[in-house]
């Protein structure tokens, strides 16, 4: 990193990176590279900031001109959501942020880009999105931003499954006033007739013997992503690739996901990737 980033200097400009805690953010790491082979003088910072303590922080920011934006994680997303001045149409829809974009006059233009960077990290696979019969498994703050992206990838049906009855429901809804269409449902265990399988939780993390779904069908015709793939395979990923079917993990989402953070705090338009 040393060699790479040269230090600060007066006319550099901050990327607050605000979370609680904040010692687990990768964004610096992969984020400030990005930014020197461009010859960006531009630095992502981590800040513990509490949810106790967030909006004084972010005033404080926003009130500084050599700030580009702030990026927010856990427990954040929600609340700087409304802190924002205005939104994204996904921001909006789900009601979060993961990215904002300090603008000259000051305002803060928030982004989520967990949805678009799922769909971008699927590369190829992308196509078969299209008219496709979806499942996927969680609701949370990511399963929500991918079920919104997937609406305008034009997806033949989506079924949802959560715990979480009312996250379910919201996502459901969601889905359905943005294609217009009761294209959205409750899904069930049956992986019968299911093109594109998708892991919105960590419970991929515990064993495929864990999974809400029944695996029996899941075979090579099939595209299965799990995001919790991040430093391994999850057992859902190993079983996928011996049945022959293509993948996605949690590395692809991410490489794609703060490309397109990068080119936000660069002063891009929200979706240009650096």
């Amino acid at each position: 990193m040393s060699d790479s980033i040269p230090n600060l200097g007066g006319a550099s400009r901050i990327y607050a990176v605000f979370g609680d805690p904040v010692t687990q953010v990768q964004t610096p790491t992969l984020i400030n590279p990005m930014f020197a082979a461009k010859g960006i003088d531009l630095y992502a910072v981590p800040f513990h900031v509490t949810g106790e303590t967030l909006e004084a922080a972010w005033r404080v920011f926003a009130a500084m001109d050599n700030v580009a934006g702030i990026g927010v994680t856990v427990p954040h997303k929600i609340a700087a959501a409304r802190l924002c001045d205005e939104l994204t149409p996904a921001a909006a829809a789900v009601g979060a942020v993961n990215s904002i974009q300090r603008r000259g006059d000051g305002s803060m233009h928030g982004a989520l880009f967990d949805g678009l960077g799922f769909v971008r990290g699927l590369a190829v696979n992308r196509d078969r999105l299209a008219g496709a019969s979806v499942m996927l498994v969680g609701a949370g703050g990511a399963g929500r931003a991918i079920a919104h992206t997937l609406a305008g990838e034009q997806i033949g049906r989506l079924a949802v499954i959560d715990v979480d009855d009312d996250a379910l429901g919201f996502t459901v809804d969601m889905v359905n006033r943005v294609m217009g269409a009761p294209v959205a449902q409750r899904g069930s265990c049956d992986l019968a007739g299911i093109d594109v399988l998708i892991n919105a939780t960590p419970v991929g993390l515990k064993s495929a013997e864990a999974f809400p779904v029944d695996l029996n069908d899941l075979g090579p015709e099939m595209l299965v992503a799990d995001i919790a793939a991040l430093a391994r395979d999850t057992e859902l990923l190993t079983l996928a690739r011996q049945r022959g079917a293509a993948t996605s993990d949690g590395r692809d989402m991410l490489e794609a996901q703060i490309a397109l953070i990068a080119g936000f705090v660069a002063g891009l338009e929200a979706g240009t990737p650096l």
